[in-house]
Order: structure tokens, then sequence, then C-alpha cells
């Protein structure tokens, strides 16, 4: 993901959970009102309801839809209310199935689902194995045709982030989008979580909450740099090559009160995700930048995309497409951590 932030859980962290299963909040930016799941594959579904369970397969769909504060589940041609709804497999363990927005978005899943409503919305909260978490993250988030080594050493990094930071939201531990790490279908080539499992970065024993973002520029930034609090891992500006010869350049203008906030807070993140949340990502796209003040706006000229702390992207790749081994890639952007099963 590259503009995660949410400083409460970066900075505080929460217990780590290896062994336990990851909880995601599926599909709250759409806010829906309506789901429908069915089984994937050969699979069979088990739809517990009110005491009570029933089994999808084939073509077979259950459709939920928000009542207030309770959820409507169709199923088999029935109408049963309830307070939540949860979806497995026969066993009740993980499954395979297909989740739908209606009209909006479809998505495969390999786990468990909880259906509820929250907030004026259908929540629904898938539960996966932490290795399938990551190895979907990987998938998602690493650049096209990242070779293999970078790929264990972001596995590596989401896995730490996993373990790190439980808790981020309520009624779940994270959400599917940048603000948490992007979770998409399951991976189609799990090899980069599968070779590095369990693996994870530690500072002073514990594990690091590890940020990335696709491209630094040339350097990664400090947490200060950035205008942000430095505590739990003290992250260290990293000089980086590729970036330094290789990054995007880009060029930026603002007016108004955005260039009033950019020449008294300059590279801040936080002035940074409130103007792209406004006005798209690549509006500006990362924090190494310089300005140059004009009248009443201010030129940026930047090079490279994302906060610029932690692992770099475009720097593991390149490293990676030498031979380097992951761990001395994670050994360059993490300075002070040690690589170990948590």
């Amino acid at each position: 993901m590259n503009w995660r932030f949410a400083l409460a859980s970066l900075v505080a962290g929460g217990a780590a959970f290896a062994g336990q299963p990851v909880r995601v909040g599926v599909f709250s930016l759409f806010r829906p009102q309506r789901l429908v799941v069915k089984p994937a594959a050969a699979e069979v579904l088990r739809v517990e309801i009110d005491g009570r369970a029933v089994y999808l397969e084939g073509a077979q769909s259950a459709a939920f839809r928000r009542v207030s504060d309770s959820v409507d589940c169709f199923v088999r041609r029935e109408l049963v209310t309830a307070r939540r709804a949860r979806v497995a497999a026969r066993d009740g363990g993980a499954a395979n199935f297909l989740l739908s927005v209606p009209g909006r978005i479809e998505r495969r899943f390999r786990g468990t689902l909880e259906v509820a409503s929250r907030g004026g919305a259908l929540e629904a909260v898938v539960s996966l194995d932490i290795e399938t978490a990551v190895a979907s993250v990987v998938a998602a988030e690493s650049p096209p045709g990242a070779p293999i080594e970078a790929l264990k050493a972001q596995a590596v990094v989401a896995r730490s982030y996993y373990l790190a930071t439980r808790g981020r939201h309520a009624g779940f531990d994270f959400c599917d989008t940048t603000h948490c790490q992007f979770l998409r279908e399951p991976a189609s080539d799990e090899s980069a979580a599968r070779e590095t499992a369990g693996l994870a970065l530690l500072y002073q024993r514990e594990p690091v909450a590890a940020l990335y973002s696709a491209s630094c520029g040339g350097r990664t930034k400090s947490l200060e740099e950035i205008r942000l609090p430095a505590e739990g891992y003290p992250y260290y500006s990293v000089d980086c090559a590729a970036c330094r010869r290789e990054a995007r350049e880009w060029t930026a203008r603002f007016s108004g009160p955005d260039a009033q906030r950019l020449r008294a807070r300059p590279q801040s993140e936080a002035v940074r995700l409130e103007i792209v949340r406004r006005l798209g990502w690549s509006a500006l796209p990362g924090n190494n930048y310089q300005i140059e003040p004009e009248e009443d706006a201010v030129v940026l000229r930047g090079r490279g995309a994302g906060h610029g702390v932690g692992l770099c992207q475009q720097g593991a790749a390149a490293m990676a497409a030498t031979g380097v081994d992951f761990r001395v890639i994670l050994n360059r952007y993490f300075p002070a951590t040690t690589i170990a099963v948590r």
C-alpha cells in the first residue's frame, strides 16, 4: 500500500497475533445495503443465521439486505432476519466464496465471512489465514514484474504490519484499502509468502508496523521529515540509488489555501493526504519535492511517489534484479531491525 497512514495504530501498534486469523472489513467504501455470496468452484457453503444452518452449492446464492440494525437473509427461497450471519465451509472452517455488492464489485475470498448491520450499512468481515492475507497483499501492492526477492521483502513487510497493528477499526482489524493494506483476491502465486512464512521485522523484540511506498525519489524519509511523530521504530533516511537514477519526475502547482498549507508545512504527509483526497492521488504524487514560491501560488518539483518512509518498492526491485537476497533489502531499508519468526 503506498499511502496508508492512521497515526494512532502506526505508533502504538497492537498485540502480535501470529496463528490467529486476520479479520478484514471488505467493501466498506461502497457502504453496501445489499450483498450476495455464493460458492466458488466446487465449494459447499454453510450459511449460519438465526441459530440454523443452510447449505449452498453450485449456482445457489444467499442475498443479504440491511434492515435497520438487522440483516435480512434470502436463502433457498426463505427469508430470515437476524442480527448477523456467518458463512463458512461445510465443516465451519475456511471456504472459497464469491462476495459481491450487486452492480458494483465482485471478489473471490478464501476464509469465513460475517455480515452484520453497522453504521447505516452492511459490514462484511472476512477472517482469513495471515499467510493467505500476506500473499494477497504482495500481489496487490507490488509493482508489475518485481523480482522474487523483492516480493519476499514485501511479504515480510506486509506480515510485520499485520502483526504490529491489529485493531485499526471498530469491529475488525483491518480494511481492504490503502488505509491499511490492499486485500484483493487470493494470489495465484503465493511463493513469496510461502518462502518467508512466519518471518517478521522486529525492533526491540516487537514487530515493526512496517511502511512502504512506490518510489522514494532517491532517499527514504524519516517520520520527522514528513512531520509525523517518531515513536516506536525510528525510521531512518536511507539512500536509494535506483530511485535517484530512475524515479519519475513530476511538477505540480497549487494556489490559495493549498499553497498556504504547503508553504507552512512542506513535505507534510497529513497535508499531502488532505490534498489528494480532494483532488486525486496524482495531484501531489509524493513527499520528495522542492517548493518554488510564486506570488499567489507554489510550484512543486518532485521525484517518486508515496510518503517515502520504509521500504522503497522501486529500490527493492532494483536491488533484487542484481541478485540481492530479500534479507539484504530489508536490512537496508529498515536499519537496526532483525528478521525472525514471530
